[in-house]
């Protein structure tokens, strides 16, 4: 299934606890020209977690530190907003049509709920728990044998701290695309909307693992489909029906994940 990617490995993302929790930046490039070597830049930067490249010269990026300075980048911050526990969909439609479940999303339970933006408290990780995060988040799979080496620990002790300590402070995101990753187009969506709860309840029943993160004011869906017109339309619906508020949709070009590890044989 890896290999085909229907799914992929399941990695770790950290709850948010005060004092150690993610921002999220909207920003806009202020030059046309370096794009390829900011990207560069941008992938070596330990401070950012996350980048997406959402159009030509608008970025999504996230990081733990809450007051980033990008202007050697060349960006301009014009939003930011704390991160909440990111969702990862487990799609229960992965056997009907993508048409069929992306229309489903029109005809939700109309009662309002928002997500809960929860900060959990009590974080005092060790510098060891931290360099057991930084290898175990790109797959939960990884053999404990492999951690232990990697942060210099015994077997026990590596597989004490992640099992006891690490592991209950995060979230594990599962990945599913029935006809592969790559077979699918992706669309970044960001919606105000009063039925957040149900919204997410009704893209369970998609064919394919839905990522929405509840930023302060609004969620961000980064939604798997096969035609953007469908979206659009879709999107129209829900405004239409008062589902939600408005939107703004972006066709993500790039991302950057950062990658912990060496050598994929040994994990």
């Amino acid at each position: 299934m890896y290999e085909r990617k229907i799914s992929r490995e399941p990695r770790l993302t950290l709850k948010p606890y005060e004092g150690c929790q993610t921002t999220t930046y909207f920003c806009r490039k202020t030059s046309y020209r370096g794009l390829n070597a900011m990207l560069s830049d941008l992938s070596n930067d330990k401070r950012i977690t996350y980048t997406i490249l959402l159009s030509g010269t608008d970025f999504f990026l996230t990081s733990r530190e809450s007051d980033l300075n990008l202007k050697n980048y060349g960006l301009d911050i014009l939003e930011k907003s704390k991160l909440y526990t990111p969702i990862y969909t487990i799609p229960k439609g992965w056997n009907i049509s993508m048409d069929d479940a992306l229309e489903a999303l029109t005809h939700i339970n109309l009662k309002k709920s928002l997500i809960p933006r929860t900060i959990y408290y009590h974080f005092s990780w060790s510098d060891l728990d931290w360099k057991i995060f930084n290898v175990m988040s790109e797959s939960v799979r990884t053999k404990i044998a492999y951690l232990a080496r990697e942060t210099d620990v015994d077997y026990k002790t590596a597989k004490d701290h992640f099992f006891n300590v690490v592991l209950p402070s995060c979230v594990i995101a599962h990945y599913f695309y029935p006809k592969g990753y790559d077979f699918y187009l992706q669309s970044f969506i960001r919606i105000h909307s009063e039925y957040e709860a149900e919204i997410v309840k009704a893209l369970e029943e998609l064919p394919c693992t839905t990522y929405v993160f509840p930023l302060e004011k609004e969620l961000v869906i980064n939604l798997f489909h096969e035609n953007q017109r469908k979206v659009i339309n879709l999107l129209g619906k829900m405004e239409e029906k008062s589902i939600i508020d408005g939107f703004l949709l972006y066709a993500p070009l790039y991302c950057i994940y950062p990658d912990f590890r060496t050598s994929e044989e040994d994990r």
